[in-house]
């Protein structure tokens, strides 16, 4: 419904693959190469008379969607990481799809996907760094290159793990190397796409938005969007300790926020779901594993 019913007036730049090139090889767009050339090669064997990308799109984000809410099923049943009712579970197995696919009336080719990455990394953090710690490190690494590759938002990844390590497991010495090797991946791949693709053309349709922003009505209704979405996770926390949390899981993603307010379009709300999966997984944190191993110690 989201895909062919609720089609915005600028969505056609998805309808045909040379509209879509045309875009995607300027500004910002031209160093997102993962989901361009991974949606390149689906439209190939979807559509080989290439008459119709826009479905080839909708498919394409489909397909990861379907993996995120995978990835979504495996977070929820973390009983050790993630404290949750079973109304809760099905509750966040519902609306994190939904989220995702009401904010996608803007459609692009890397935010599903990105989505399905930011989901991933935080599940195998959640579930592996405490006990597989070399392993789980290095496949973070990996998943922030690809991740990397398709969007910059892939530093939030990094804002969660980093809020979880300080507040929730407690910084250890092993956390250094595991928190500079997740920053190297992230900006050594950010930094070697812009040396090694020649300089992108500009984007004509690309303008600094930070003022013009809050002066359209729509944009301040996108800006209540983000108020409320926001106060939705911190007020589902579990207990203040997750709310500290979430503040500085945002603290951390400033730039990120200044970037989407300086460059982006406030109503294109979507430019704020990292920041809701973040939090809203934040916000179900359970006991700390220290006090979980004390417990453990006082009733044997």
């Amino acid at each position: 419904m989201v895909y062919y019913g609720f089609i915005s007036n600028y969505n056609h730049i998805m309808m045909s693959r040379e509209s879509f090139v045309g875009l995607y090889d300027t500004g910002v767009f031209y160093y997102r190469i993962l989901s361009k050339y991974l949606l390149l090669g689906w439209d190939d064997f979807i559509d080989p008379s290439h008459r119709e990308f826009y479905r080839s799109t909708f498919y394409f984000n489909t397909f990861f969607l379907i993996l995120s809410g995978i990835v979504t099923v495996g977070l929820v049943n973390l009983n050790r990481s993630l404290t949750m009712s079973r109304s809760e579970r099905y509750f966040i197995l519902f609306l994190v799809p939904l989220v995702v696919n009401i904010t996608q009336y803007v459609v692009v080719p890397y935010d599903v996907l990105s989505y399905f990455f930011q989901l991933l990394i935080i599940w195998i953090f959640l579930k592996y760094y405490l006990n597989h710690f070399v392993r789980a490190t290095m496949a973070i690494c990996l998943l922030l290159i690809l991740s990397t590759l398709n969007r910059e938002s892939s530093a939030l990844s990094i804002s969660f793990i980093a809020a979880v390590i300080f507040f929730h497991f407690g910084f250890k010495k092993k956390d250094i190397i595991s928190l500079s090797l997740f920053a190297l991946s992230f900006l050594g791949t950010y930094l070697a796409l812009r040396a090694l693709i020649p300089k992108a053309p500009p984007d004509p349709q690309l303008a600094p938005y930070l003022v013009g922003n809050l002066a359209l009505g729509i944009n301040r209704s996108g800006l209540l969007f983000w108020i409320l979405l926001g106060s939705f996770t911190y007020m589902l926390s579990n207990n203040d300790r997750n709310r500290n949390v979430i503040l500085f899981f945002y603290l951390a993603g400033a730039p990120y926020v200044f970037t989407v307010w300086k460059n982006g379009i406030l109503w294109e709300v979507r430019l704020f779901i990292p920041l809701f999966l973040g939090s809203l997984l934040l916000s179900k944190l359970g006991s700390p594993p220290n006090v979980e191993n004390a417990a453990a110690s006082s009733r044997d």
